[in-house]
């Protein structure tokens, strides 16, 4: 951060300068594929050239009838360019070698590159670049405008070779070809590369359309729509959009109601001030991954820490105790290792030490009350929501299943209604909620609309509990994503006047508010509790309960308020309600008749615009606090952290404190101009008034990390002003399991306090300790697999190379007639499977005289009647397996620079290069062969007698030998090492 300005109009955004580690990873494994293409085209190549496919006899390819090498003395002697002997002119077509060799070049150079900036990008910290940009640049310039030459050259190659192969038949004149090589899987291979090496040169209308872009945004005409506004209006019309095509491709989500006419501009506008005000801090997206992952981090050494001190308050009580037992002559066992998170007194009611978290961040000890079975009061509230809860969970899919399939509710019709009579009539068992097992229910109304006022809900009455309820559906479709979003406060004024209920200077969420008002008017309009508590009901008796999950919840809370002027006795229990509902005063007056629950790290209680303040602050502060190159940190959060005590050692590797954050750096000016500029809006705002959670709060804290025990306690409703980022913050505001939850809550249970907050599951904790993810180039093993990949990938390449030359051996011969007369024979240079063409030093010369020839620069295949022994044949098959044990080598320290390997790992690397090496020896078993000795000539009585010493491809083979063994050594040590 900020994004690396290549030129005046041209920068790297949305990427830093030190997320170019992404580039390198991408493009790596784009050129990683592009090997996989490359890698059977340079073999086909290789091939090519051992057989004679890339020589062409008389002008035509090998595909072509003509094409002919003739009987054995022309496999010995041809005439090579336009020297012509015996019509038989030899020419080679270089495309092959020319094309892998340049692609080749291009791969080497490119990863090359892609090391230096992945270097260069490893360099300062996110917020202090330490001239980071200036390594950078010229290697970004250096690639746009010099590695890019290749794929250019290439794909010209490419094109002049197909276009000039096709012409004339193939080359075949008016012979039919005997196979097309475009028919070939390796030419579809080469059509593939071509199309990579094409891709990567759209970077260049790439950089003409930003250049195009820029001047157009920087023109008088546009400047003014640039504006906050003018870009809160523009995210308006995007979400808009963004939503309506998804309502168009998910049928049953919803949306249709959604018209982009100003369903967005609160949330759009709010979202705008909150991350992009006039003072602009630049963070890509890379830096809230990182910064968001290390907040969570330093935010749990915080609690961690907190519980350390809750530990020793809890103990110093316990001790407490402990005396005034023994004072009092009574036995307690107490464990030696058991901090008891409660205390119980000979009081009715139990307390609980929990952790409030402050404004700066920090937590202090609080102590609470937990519901106790002792207080007939906590009972009765969590039996009544344990029963009522079962409810806020069916009218999200159950009910209306039930009205559809039970209750004969017409297709398309999203209204139940029963007969006035029929609703009266208490021996009508038609409409009880069976379906669900709850023969004690039955159906009143519901009303399954769904749009931006209108929300699903239904009106039952439970005849176990003597009470009509009320339960209202939380968010399921887009409609209820908008009215979540729609959290600026309105006014209560007009709705506390219309209602009966005191609303002079209070507020509510807007969305929250619209929903309310219309299942106010709603059942006005359909008469329904007017009918169940009239005077000729035998219902007018029953309680009223109104609940809630979600967003529904919030929405139970309001209507709650505006039904208890008409229902005094009116209840609500709201289940993991949304944070931002009333103000506080509000909130405190709605003490007496609504109960929200809030299950451990539930997120959305916590999503206020004050705690989204807050969370921001924070992370801008740990962003400003790393120390380390963001690649570092990105490895470090990668890296799990089996000890919650190893929390604070960790995070001091990576974050310095507070007090030591480097000020005069042009991040920290930025947050501080933000910083202030927030705060001066804050006052202003809509988002002044603070919003809060209605009512007495339960929170449900799980004691065992596996959600099978919690404590239930009243909580303060200023404990939820921190978003707390844990692996359950979603997971915890699911609805399916939270009945369960209820209903299994032991209120006499003793719990620990080191099970407070949840550790590192068991699977974690039985992890290696050394164990380290996959990352590119880490070395997590040290420098020397690094230099073993140098060494393995030199060993791949010349064993390849002594197997494919044909300058193995330089062979001298002689011919044995029957008559003894001996003679000079041809002295080839030859290799495991071609040797080299011999061409007449000049037009006159005489085939059959050795004198007369010379080596050209041309391989050829090896003619039918020589017949290759036992000894050359176990030399090709030990070259081949030579090669292929060090590609695996050579695949295994590749993958030491970037994951840890154990110790019987590098056991068998060794191995591997050890069997190696020992193959590649036993390849020069060539020189026991016929080649090198006695070898009978088919079809003839003389016989060939030769010596053999050693030449290129015997070097390449030796040093590919001593390669291997170098890195079996180096194997060695590493597991010497470990």
């Amino acid at each position: 951060m900020p994004a690396l300005k290549v030129f005046k109009n041209f920068s790297t955004r949305p990427f830093a300068g030190d997320d170019l580690h992404i580039i390198c990873l991408v493009l790596g494994t784009y050129r990683v594929l592009q090997c996989l293409c490359l890698i059977p085209i340079i073999i086909e190549t290789l091939v090519e050239k051992i057989r004679g496919g890339n020589l062409r006899i008389n002008g035509y390819p090998r595909w072509c009838p003509q094409f002919s090498l003739g009987e054995s003395k022309a496999f010995l002697v041809g005439t090579v360019g336009e020297k012509e002997i015996d019509d038989l002119v030899i020419t080679v077509d270089r495309f092959g070698m020319l094309f892998t060799v340049v692609a080749s070049i291009f791969v080497f150079v490119d990863f090359t590159w892609i090391m230096c900036v992945w270097s260069a990008a490893s360099i300062g910290t996110p917020t202090q670049p330490m001239g980071r940009d200036e390594y950078l640049k010229p290697l970004i310039i250096f690639k746009m405008f010099a590695v890019n030459v290749f794929p250019l050259l290439l794909i010209a190659l490419g094109i002049a070779k197909v276009v000039e192969g096709r012409q004339n038949n193939y080359g075949c004149g008016d012979e039919e070809p005997k196979f097309y090589p475009d028919d070939r899987p390796i030419y579809g291979l080469f059509c593939v590369l071509l199309f990579t090496f094409a891709l990567e040169l759209l970077v260049f209308p790439a950089i003409l359309t930003n250049k195009i872009v820029h001047l157009i945004r920087s023109s008088k005409l546009v400047r003014k729509t640039y504006s906050t506004r003018a870009k809160g209006e523009r995210l308006e019309q995007c979400l808009g959009m963004i939503f309506k095509c998804i309502a168009l491709c998910s049928k049953g989500q919803g949306g249709h109601d959604l018209k982009n006419k100003g369903e967005w501009r609160d949330f759009a506008s709010n979202l705008m001030e909150f991350a992009n005000n006039d003072a602009k801090v630049d963070v890509v997206l890379s830096d809230m991954y990182v910064g968001g992952k290390l907040l969570a981090r330093v935010q749990a050494e915080r609690r961690f820490l907190a519980i350390q001190k809750l530990k020793t308050t809890s103990n110093q009580q316990q001790d407490e105790s402990l005396d005034d037992d023994e004072s009092t002559g009574d036995f307690v066992d107490h464990s030696t290792d058991r901090r008891q998170l409660l205390k119980t007194k000979k009081s009715k009611n139990k307390r609980i030490l929990t952790l409030q978290p402050q404004v700066d961040g920090d937590y202090v000890v609080s102590e609470k009350n937990v519901l106790s079975s002792k207080s007939a009061e906590d009972v009765e509230i969590l039996t009544a929501s344990a029963h009522f809860s079962q409810y806020a969970l069916y009218i999200y899919f159950d009910i209306f299943d039930a009205a559809l399939h039970d209750f004969d509710l017409p297709e398309g019709c999203q209204t139940f209604v029963r007969d006035c009579n029929d609703l009266l009539n208490h021996h009508n068992d038609s409409f009880r909620l069976t379906r669900m097992g709850c023969e004690h229910a039955h159906l009143c109304y519901a009303n399954f609309s769904n749009g931006i006022a209108a929300t699903p809900y239904a009106i039952l009455v439970d005849e176990m509990k003597e009470t009509v309820v009320i339960t209202v559906r939380g968010t399921n479709s887009l409609e209820d994503w908008v009215i979540d979003l729609q959290y600026v406060p309105l006014p209560l004024d007009e709705c506390g006047s219309v209602c009966g209920f005191d609303g002079e200077g209070h507020y509510c969420h807007k969305g929250v508010l619209t929903r309310a008002k219309w299942m106010y008017n709603d059942m006005k309009e359909n008469r329904v509790l007017k009918m169940l508590y009239s005077n000729d009901s035998r219902y007018n008796a029953y309680n009223l309960v109104v609940v809630g999950h979600s967003l529904g919840g919030g929405c139970a809370t309001v209507l709650s308020l505006m039904l208890r002027p008409n229902f005094p006795n009116l209840k609500c229990f709201a289940f993991e309600p949304p944070g931002c509902i009333f103000d506080e005063k509000m909130a405190g007056k709605c003490n007496d008749f609504i109960v929200s629950f809030v299950r451990h790290d539930d997120v959305v209680p916590r999503v206020t615009q004050p705690n989204l303040e807050l969370l921001r602050d924070e992370f801008f502060d740990v962003l400003a606090r790393i120390r380390v190159p963001k690649i570092q940190a990105f490895r470090d959060i990668r890296s799990p952290i089996l000890n919650d005590s190893n929390l604070a050692q960790r995070n001091s590797k990576v974050l310095c404190r507070r007090h030591e954050i480097e000020r005069d750096t042009t991040f920290y000016e930025q947050v501080r101009k933000f910083r202030t500029e927030r705060a001066a809006k804050n006052q202003t705002g809509d988002v002044s008034v603070k919003l809060y959670i209605p009512g007495r709060i339960i929170h449900l804290v799980d004691t065992s990390g596996d959600e099978t025990t919690y404590i239930p306690y009243w909580a303060s409703r200023y404990e939820f002003n921190q978003v707390v980022l844990s692996n359950t913050m979603l997971s915890d505001h699911s609805m399916l399991c939270l009945p369960d939850i209820l209903h299994k809550l032991d209120l006499d249970n003793i719990h620990e306090v080191n099970t407070f907050h949840k550790s590192e599951s068991n699977e974690e904790e039985n992890e290696d300790p050394h164990f380290l993810k996959f990352m590119l180039c880490s070395f997590p093993n040290g420098r020397l697999p690094s230099l073993l990949v140098v060494s393995s990938l030199m060993a791949c390449v010349f064993s390849l190379l002594s197997n494919s030359v044909c300058k193995y051996f330089k062979r001298e011969s002689t011919l044995h007639y029957p008559n003894s007369t001996v003679v000079p024979g041809f002295n080839l240079s030859a290799g495991l499977y071609s040797y080299t063409l011999k061409q007449c030093k000049d037009n006159n010369c005489y085939e059959d005289n050795p004198r007369d020839l010379e080596d050209s620069k041309y391989c050829q295949p090896y003619p039918l009647a020589i017949v290759p022994d036992a000894y050359w044949k176990s030399a090709r098959v030990f070259g081949a397996i030579s090669l292929i044990l060090g590609l695996f080598g050579l695949a295994f320290v590749s993958l030491a620079t970037c994951t840890k390997m154990k110790k019987s790992r590098w056991k068998a690397a060794c191995m591997i290069f050890l069997v190696g090496t020992l193959c590649q020896g036993l390849q020069f078993l060539l020189v026991q062969s016929n080649l090198c000795n006695k070898m009978p000539i088919l079809g003839r009585e003389d016989v060939a007698k030769a010596e053999c010493s050693l030449a290129k491809g015997a070097f390449l083979s030796i040093a590919a030998m001593l390669l291997l063994f170098l890195n079996a050594i180096g194997c060695v040590c590493m597991f010497k090492i470990k």
